[in-house]
């Protein structure tokens, strides 16, 4: 296991963890893509059990996110996509790595960053999207959008004064994510969640649609979810699912499990079937 880092837009720099199996080369390459406000530790141990899997795996943090550079808790679809085709770029300069067999797994607004990448970029061969979100403003509760306008404003008055974005606390908190206490306690613990959105995520967020990408997905794809998810609906997961263009595409939903699929207290049979399913595409 090594840190890596290369550049993305504007050079800003995209730090990750790397690691890379004992065995003959070239191997087949995972990049995983975690959620808004987050970093790559809501994987947990993913990315170190599918190296010993045979697999490669890069796990990065996304800009403005965990060690990588960039506005703190500024996302973005483009921004995303962005940041994982220059990944894919890092890895195919690495002589260890069969070019042919690139897989992203993404969870939430991860989700829709491998979703869209895979529509632009040929270089994916399959994706794994959990909890993806369909379309973020839909999603808002009754009230929210209004709040969410008046922020936008006062956030683009206030700049052309200060220069600097407004931040507004986040609503989802590790409560929301796992259906399990003990496993929320580890998370919280490890603390990988930002408390505060950047608002200049704002207009971004209500243009987010994974649903016109997944049109133009042509590879395998799986979406899997929580039964317990709080902070996505199933309905706008399977929106993404039911896009895609690809045949070979199947949903999975992990039953008694929360938004967090990869370390609520069903990770390991999550990680038995995700595993399952890459390895046979």
């Amino acid at each position: 296991m090594r840190i890596v880092e290369f550049k993305s837009g504007n050079q800003e720099t995209v730090r990750a963890v790397l690691h890379e199996p004992n065995t003959p080369r070239p191997h087949p390459a995972i990049i995983f893509a975690h959620g808004l406000l987050s970093t790559h530790a809501e994987f947990g141990n993913y990315p170190e059990r599918f190296c010993e899997r045979g697999y490669l795996t890069l796990a990065l943090d996304f800009r403005g996110h965990g060690a990588s550079e960039g506005q703190r808790g500024l996302m973005s679809t483009d921004r995303n996509v962005e940041d994982l085709r220059h990944a894919i770029d890092y890895l195919e300069a690495n002589p260890g790595i069969d070019n042919n067999r690139i897989a992203l797994i993404g969870h939430s607004y991860g989700g829709d960053a491998v979703v869209c990448t895979a529509a632009r970029d040929e270089r994916v061969r399959a994706i794994v999207a959990g909890a993806t979100v369909g379309r973020i403003r839909d999603e808002l509760k009754s009230g929210e959008l209004t709040q969410y306008r008046l922020v936008d404003a006062v956030n683009r008055f206030q700049k052309r004064f200060t220069h600097r974005p407004l931040y507004v606390p986040y609503r989802v908190t590790y409560k929301d994510i796992f259906a399990d206490a003990e496993c929320c306690a580890r998370a919280q613990a490890a603390g990988f969640l930002q408390t505060t959105v950047c608002a200049d995520f704002i207009p971004v967020a209500m243009a987010q649609d994974a649903t016109l990408c997944a049109q133009n997905v042509g590879v395998p794809t799986l979406v899997i979810q929580g039964e317990k998810d709080a902070v996505v609906t199933h309905a706008s997961t399977r929106a993404t699912f039911d896009a895609v263009a690809c045949g070979d595409k199947e949903w999975h939903e992990v039953k008694g499990s929360g938004h967090s699929i990869w370390t609520d207290w069903k990770g390991e049979e999550t990680f038995d079937f995700v595993a399952a399913w890459i390895e046979k595409h």
